[in-house]
């Protein structure tokens, strides 16, 4: 919640008193107020009004947990984990699009997917299925992709540009995906060029935050350096949030199904091909989590191979 300077403080969700979720709660003067018996927790997880509470006891100050919060880059960071461990910097210039190229914020969403994060960011990750699968929406009339290119050099972690389309894509660790989309003029899709040399662009930023075993919630933000006007159309927020279910409808019966074969045994990397390489470098980079030694020299390998490198890398070790 924002305390009474309007900064952006996060405390865990638990009522000193008895356990109430805090975040059902209600925002009183920048302190979050229980709804339970109406105590009050500021953003320093200390509980500065106690109702119908002696002075003797409220001497004690009762407090919660307050958790590490940031506001960087549009979005609100909460570290949680755990104590002693030095918290990531975050970097704002991956978040945003360039402010000295015209771009202006669309859209914000947040929605609710039940799958799991992971297959969600692959499906982000794969522009291959886009003419088999998005017939409806935004890729009516696409091209069958021909490869991945990657970025070379210090560049993004995991990036790459689609060919023939005019979109470069990268992975920003931990569940995070961007995209530019170069559009020849409003609505269109210019083959065989890079984005840098259209006119027009799209900037897209998805977030799959792990909500549960089988949950995510996506969040989703998108910038036009173009029909700068039309963000004040009267009901354009709902235009742009009926547009995102559809393209997701499509992609649900998908994931949901892979999930589906998942659980019951099966392989969703079983054959990957050429153009799954952004999706195959991501799930190496998150098989390597659990190894902290591993995890910085899959990141480290990911900053230093060339495009060559990469694309003649064995694409069969998933």
């Amino acid at each position: 919640f924002r305390d009474q300077e309007g900064k952006a403080v996060c405390v865990h969700d638990e009522c000193p008193h008895r356990a109430c979720p805090l975040s059902i709660g209600k925002v009183i003067d920048g302190n979050i107020a229980c709804p339970y018996h109406g105590w009050e927790v500021n953003g320093e997880g200390v509980c500065v009004n106690m109702p119908q509470v002696t002075p003797q006891v409220e001497a004690g100050r009762p407090c919660v947990q307050k958790l590490p919060c940031e506001e960087v880059g549009g979005m609100i960071w909460i570290w949680t984990g755990e104590d002693g461990i030095p918290i990531p910097p975050v970097e704002s210039d991956r978040l945003l699009p360039p402010t000295n190229k015209g771009f202006s914020l669309h859209a914000e969403i947040a929605m609710d997917v039940p799958v799991e994060h992971g297959l969600l960011i692959e499906n982000l990750l794969d522009l291959a299925h886009a003419p088999f699968t998005h017939t409806s929406t935004f890729a009516k009339g696409w091209s069958v992709p021909d490869l991945v290119n990657f970025q070379t050099a210090a560049a993004r972690a995991l990036a790459g540009n689609w060919e023939p389309y005019p979109i470069d894509m990268s992975f920003e660790p931990p569940c995070m995906t961007l995209s530019t989309i170069g559009l020849a003029q409003p609505g269109k899709l210019e083959s065989g060029v890079r984005q840098s040399q259209c006119k027009n662009h799209l900037h897209q930023m998805h977030v799959c935050l792990p909500a549960g075993p089988k949950s995510t919630r996506l969040l989703y933000r998108m910038h036009l350096d173009f029909l700068g006007w039309a963000k004040n159309v009267p009901g354009i927020q709902k235009l742009w949030e009926y547009m995102a279910g559809q393209v997701l409808g499509e992609d649900l019966r998908l994931v949901l199904g892979q999930q589906d074969r998942l659980e019951r045994g099966g392989d969703v990397w079983g054959h990957p091909v050429p153009y799954d390489k952004l999706g195959v470098r991501y799930r190496r980079w998150r098989n390597s989590l659990d190894d902290v030694s591993e995890k910085e020299q899959v990141e480290s390998d990911m900053r230093t191979l060339s495009a060559g490198e990469i694309f003649m890398e064995d694409l069969y070790e998933v």
